[in-house]
């Protein structure tokens, strides 16, 4: 039995909850969690298994039952023991696998004649393979057979590291994958750390500045455009997007853009000069004041998608796009592109892998560009949001979707960049506007948003636990990076600068409030974090990165992959625990 199996297995002897058995022990309930989830193992002289030992002899003693103390902890040294024996089977792979893949569990069961609960626990890390070859056989199996295509290939080829080719064979694909689930070590994925850097770090105003985006002139006198025009192969097919680009522009029309495109990007990347123009296209078509619809073809590997999202943030900003996604793989052999405006239309398509024969048409013919209208707004119907961008003009929207959400049961944990607006005394806060001067609308907006934050987190403690997580700095780090009041569902763009006093009075308010709300918890983590968002999860429901400022904005996102990423953020804790 391995030292999770041994610790759940007292866990559910005791029938006890992890926040009991942390507390009982001494230690956090997070680094429980990971102890529970075998993210983590205790060392065998560690003080936190003598701990945890003392923890279920407490326990069991509540509950009127007898657990010895020093049996508990032979177990426990037992099972780390063996745990040195056991063939190693990373669930942590096995549940990044089905979801890069899109796999149906209940199918997948069936076709192997598991019950769908066992896979489900196995890929939580709550129950391990009684036969880990075995199962790992025939769960690689059963991939092999059935996700060969091209898409499924890449996404393989981006977990295991190796090549696309290489897979193309059944045999080589099948022995990946099992050496993959089963061998070397499981290292934590990190898909999206780059995604929030760049979002953290990103401000408009530079960005506009460093483009000369305001000295931009949307052209009046019209261009000489053909009618109708058709492009084919790889340098043509670049011609006919900046045509279409530049027909949008220079029409009279106000009417949004819808893209949708799961056409390879990568050889269209490849030409930088191409890129940049493409950029600047949009860029024109955001400055003449037209909304961006677009489809985002997701289905490809998480990383390359990441990638793909980075460079749409300066687009993300200007709250002028509402991004979509298709859910699961559309079709294994064609590629389409559909594109329309309000005067000009451009549809495409390839057989899958083979791009440099794709064939693309762009037409203004009013007829013709309606049908690709109506064509897009199925589309469109058909596709679900990828997030919900919220700028100041749909702060009211913001304010209704969280207070109807703080309704919902459900485990949210919050990566602050500040210490909670909610948990300061609100003379506390008076005080801090006064001194920072704040105009008395401003700070009417303030205490209003303070009043209703406070309310929907008394309201959601009620019946679900909130944990926040804020990076622990020095005061030597403070003076390099002074913390801000965290307002950005205020949408005023200004600063309010803790001194460092101010903000360890603030973090002294979020423990107070922690010690008398049994379930708010507040922890310190070791590494840095970011210094201008903040990220909300309310588990496998949606995840909010909150901006400050510059702009202040709220991307709400609901596509599964991109949120289980965010919900599974690993800023670690410091060992000490709670604070």
């Amino acid at each position: 039995m391995t030292f999770q199996e041994q610790l759940n297995l007292y866990m559910e002897e005791l029938s006890c909850s992890g926040r009991e058995l942390a507390k009982n022990s001494g230690i956090s309930e997070t680094i429980l969690s990971r102890y529970r989830k075998g993210e983590r193992i205790s060392g065998a002289d560690s003080d936190y298994l003598k701990k945890l030992a003392a923890g279920i002899a407490l326990t069991a003693e509540q509950k009127g039952k007898k657990i010895d103390q020093e049996r508990a902890l032979e177990a426990l040294l037992a099972a780390l023991k063996q745990e040195e024996k056991t063939e190693i089977f990373y669930y942590q792979k096995f549940d990044i696998l089905l979801r890069e893949l899109e796999i149906n569990v209940s199918k997948m069961a069936s076709a192997l004649h598991y019950d769908p609960s066992y896979i489900s626990k196995i890929r939580t890390g709550k129950r391990t393979p009684s036969d880990v070859r075995g199962f790992a056989e025939n769960v690689c199996g059963y991939i092999v057979r059935n996700f060969s295509g091209q898409e499924e290939l890449s996404k393989i080829a981006a977990l295991t590291g190796c090549d696309n080719e290489t897979l193309t064979h059944p045999e080589n694909s099948f022995l990946l994958l099992q050496n993959w689930l089963c061998v070397g070590k499981f290292e934590t994925m990190d898909y999206i750390s780059g995604f929030l850097q760049k979002m953290d770090e990103f401000n408009l105003d530079d960005y506009i500045r460093a483009i000369h985006f305001d000295s931009f002139k949307v052209p009046k006198v019209p261009f000489q455009l053909p009618v109708s025009r058709q492009y084919y192969g790889l340098k043509e097919m670049r011609e006919g997007e900046l045509d279409f680009l530049k027909h949008t522009v220079l029409s009279k029309s106000m009417e949004p853009l819808h893209l949708c495109c799961d056409m390879p990007v990568e050889d269209m990347a490849q030409d930088e000069e191409f890129a940049k123009k493409y950029m600047f296209g949009l860029a024109m078509v955001l400055k003449k004041g037209l909304h961006i619809h677009i489809i985002h073809d997701v289905e490809r590997p998480m990383k390359d998608m990441m990638l793909g999202l980075e460079n749409w943030i300066p687009l993300y900003m200007t709250g002028q796009i509402s991004p979509y996604y298709l859910k699961g793989i559309q079709n294994k052999v064609y590629c389409h592109l559909h594109y329309t405006s309000g005067q000009a239309a451009m549809t495409g398509d390839c057989i899958s892998g083979h791009h440099d024969t794709a064939h693309y048409y762009l037409t203004s013919r009013r007829e013709e560009v309606e049908i690709c209208r109506k064509n897009t707004e199925y589309l469109l119907k058909k596709a679900h949001l990828l997030m919900e961008i919220y700028r100041e003009e749909k702060r009211e929207g913001l304010f209704d979707f969280l207070e109807k959400d703080s309704h919902v049961e459900g485990r949210r944990r919050r990566i602050l960049a500040a210490p909670p607006l909610f948990v300061m005394p609100e003379e506390l806060l008076k005080e801090l506007l006064g001194k920072n001067q704040m105009e008395k609308a401003k700070c009417s907006r303030i205490l209003k948003v303070y009043a209703r934050e406070r309310e929907r987190m008394e309201t959601i403690l009620a019946h679900s636990p909130v944990s926040d997580e804020l990076s622990q700095v020095t005061k030597e780090e403070y003076d390099k990076y002074p913390v801000m009041l965290p307002l950005a569902e205020c949408f005023l763009e200004k600063d309010v600068v803790l001194t460092y006093e101010e903000y360890m009075t603030c973090v002294e308010a979020a423990k107070e409030y922690a010690r008398t709300h049994e379930n708010y918890q507040f922890s310190f983590t070791k590494v840095k974090g970011f210094h201008n968002i903040q990220i909300t999860c309310h588990q496998e429901k949606w995840c909010m990165v909150s901006k400050n400022k510059a702009p202040s904005i709220h991307f709400v996102i609901h596509h599964p992959k991109l949120r289980y990423a965010l919900e599974n953020v690993v800023l670690p804790i410091r060992d000490e625990g709670l604070i």
